[in-house]
C-alpha cells in the first residue's frame, strides 16, 4: 500500500506483479499437462533446475527468493565475501521487481502514453475554449480528445496480452511481437472482452475514491478551516487507505490477463496455428518439459457449443470488436467524468492506475508538486543501475569460479 503512493514504489508494484503473473501462467501450464502426475506437486516440478526455484512461492518484495537457504550458502564462502552477499540477498527481490516494473512501464507508456497526451491537451484546450469564446478553434479541443480516445481503444486492443507476454517470457522484446499477440487477441477474444469489462467495473470505485474529496466540506464544513498541512495529512491518510483497493484490482488484472495468455497459447501451439519457434526459449523448455508441444486434433463439440460456434467466424470477430469499443469507451468515459467533476491536472489524465502505474495519489498542486516524486524516482534509477553494475561484475566473477548454471526462467 506504501509503495502505491509514489511514482517509484508504483514502478516496483509492477515489476512483483510481473513475477507473480509469470509464476501464475507456469502453475496452469503445469495443470493442463498430463505429464504434471510424475510430479509430486507443482513445488517438486520448479525446483528441478536452480532457476525454477524462485518460482517455488509467490515472489518477495524486499528478500532473495528462498532466502533462508541463499544465508547458509553465505556462511560458507567465509565472513566479509558471505556478508556482502546476505546484504545484496536482503534487497536482491526489491531491486529485481524495481528493474522489471521499469521495463515493463517502459513498454506500457510507449502504446498508451500519447493518447494520454491528447486527453489531457484536447481537456486544456477545450476549457480554454470555453472561457475565451475562441469560436475558430472550437474543434481543436475535441478533435485532440477523439484521437486520444481511439488512440487508446485501439492499445487497450492489444495491450493486456502484451503485457502478459512480456511478463510470462522476461523479455522486454516480447512486448511487441505484434503478429503472435495479434492472433492470441484473436483467438480468445471473448475473454478479452471480459478482461475489458472488468477493467472498466474495477475503474468505478477508483472514479469515486480519486472524486470523493472534492465532495468532503458538504458533508463536514469544518474541513475549510484546516491548514495546508493538516489538508495534506488528510489526503495522505486518505489515499494510502484507497490502497487496499487499488493494490489487489490492479494484481488481479494482470493474474487474469496471464491466465488468458497461458491458455491461449496452449491452444494456438496445439492447434498448430503457431510454431515451436515462436515461443520463446523459457516457454519452449516448460512446453517440452511438460509434452505441451503435441498437436492435437479438433474435439468433437457439444450441440450447445455448435450453436455458439458463429463466435469464430469472421462476424462474431467483427461483433466483438464493436463490444470491445464499446467497453473501453466505458473505461474512458470514467476518466472524463471524474476530471469533470475533480480536477486533478495532468497527473489524473498521463497515469491511469489500473493500466500502468498503481500510482493512487492526487495530492493538491497548491499544497504539494508531484516533480518531487519525479526527482526521487530518477534518483532511485540511477542508483539501481549502479547497483546492477555491481552486480553483473559480481556475476562474471562468479561465472568465472563455477563455471556458472542456466535455469529456466
Amino acid at each position: 500500500m506504501l509503495f502505491c503512493q509514489s511514482l517509484a514504489g508504483g514502478i516496483i508494484v509492477v515489476g512483483w506483479t510481473y513475477r507473480l503473473a509469470q509464476r501464475s501462467a507456469l502453475k496452469f501450464w503445469f495443470s493442463q499437462s498430463a505429464a504434471a502426475k510424475s510430479f509430486t506437486d507443482f513445488a517438486d516440478f520448479a525446483a528441478e533446475q536452480v532457476a525454477g526455484q524462485e518460482l517455488i512461492h509467490w515472489p518477495n518484495w524486499f528478500a532473495q527468493q528462498n532466502f533462508r537457504q541463499t544465508a547458509r550458502t553465505s556462511a560458507e564462502v567465509g565472513f566479509f565475501a558471505g556478508a556482502a552477499f546476505l546484504l545484496r540477498s536482503l534487497v536482491q527481490s526489491l531491486w529485481l521487481n524495481f528493474w522489471i516494473g521499469l521495463r515493463a512501464i517502459a513498454n506500457t507508456w510507449a502504446v498508451t502514453l500519447p493518447a494520454c497526451v491528447l486527453w489531457w491537451f484536447g481537456w486544456y484546450d477545450g476549457w480554454n475554449n470555453s472561457f475565451g469564446k475562441g469560436y475558430e478553434q472550437a474543434i481543436v479541443g475535441p478533435l485532440l480528445s477523439l484521437f486520444g480516445i481511439a488512440w487508446f481503444i485501439a492499445a487497450m486492443f492489444y495491450l493486456p496480452l502484451a503485457q502478459a507476454r512480456q511478463a510470462v517470457t522476461g523479455q522486454w522484446r516480447s512486448f511487441y511481437q505484434f503478429r503472435l499477440i495479434r492472433q492470441l487477441a484473436k483467438e480468445r477474444w471473448i475473454y478479452c472482452v471480459l478482461l475489458a469489462g472488468l477493467y472498466s467495473l474495477l475503474s468505478i470505485p477508483l472514479s469515486i475514491m480519486k472524486t470523493s474529496p472534492m465532495f468532503w466540506m458538504h458533508n463536514d464544513p469544518a474541513l475549510g478551516a484546516l491548514t495546508g498541512p493538516q489538508v495534506i495529512a488528510a489526503m495522505k491518510s486518505f489515499f494510502f487507505w484507497c490502497a487496499l483497493f487499488v493494490l489487489p484490482a490492479f494484481v488481479i488484472l494482470r493474474l487474469v490477463a496471464a491466465r488468458i495468455y497461458a491458455s491461449g497459447l496452449i491452444l494456438l501451439v496445439q492447434s498448430g496455428k503457431i510454431t515451436f519457434a515462436d515461443l520463446a526459449a523459457n516457454e519452449r523448455t516448460v512446453f517440452e518439459r511438460l509434452g505441451l508441444l503435441t498437436t492435437q486434433p479438433e474435439p468433437e463439440l457439444h450441440p450447445v457449443i455448435r450453436a455458439a460456434a458463429w463466435t469464430g467466424t469472421r462476424v462474431g470477430r467483427v461483433c466483438g470488436r464493436g463490444l470491445l469499443i464499446a467497453v473501453w469507451f466505458s473505461f474512458v468515459a470514467q476518466i472524463y467524468i471524474s476530471e469533470f467533476l475533480n480536477y486533478h491536472s495532468g497527473l489524473a489524465w498521463l497515469n491511469q492506475p489500473l493500466v500502468q502505474l498503481p500510482w493512487f495519489r492526487f495530492l493538491p498542486l497548491s499544497l504539494r508538486n508531484p516533480m518531487a516524486d519525479l526527482a526521487a524516482a530518477l534518483l532511485l534509477i540511477l542508483l539501481a543501475t549502479l547497483v546492477r553494475s555491481m552486480v553483473r561484475s559480481f556475476r562474471v566473477l562468479r561465472s568465472g569460479r563455477d563455471g556458472g548454471q542456466n535455469g529456466l526462467f
